[in-house]
């Protein structure tokens, strides 16, 4: 590594970091994507593939990505009060089982 290149990490790495006055903050809206990663067992992987293949052939769809699938299962998630009250009372049947 080159000094000239040390010198500029060692110069940004002394630099206080500055957060930004909260009238900009409040000002600026995040507009990009935000990327959820999700654990699966194959099991639950292979059941949602697999649903996820036979809905492409019953609406005659070439694929199905299931990336598509979860986005529109959180969208009916926030939209839908009984589908919500059925996952709350999901997750706490699943709380108690873990504690």
């Amino acid at each position: 590594m080159s000094t000239k290149r040390r010198s500029r990490y060692a110069a940004a790495a002394s630099q206080q970091p500055t957060a930004p006055r909260a009238t900009e903050a409040a000002q600026k809206v995040r507009t990009e994507p935000i990327r959820v990663t999700l654990d699966l067992s194959p099991t639950q992987h292979r059941a949602l593939k697999r649903w996820c293949n036979q809905a492409a052939a019953d609406h005659d769809l070439s694929q199905v990505p299931l990336a598509r699938v979860l986005r529109l299962l959180g969208e009916e998630l926030v939209d839908n009060d009984a589908l919500a009250f059925r996952i709350g009372e999901k997750l706490k049947v699943m709380a108690a089982e873990d504690a």
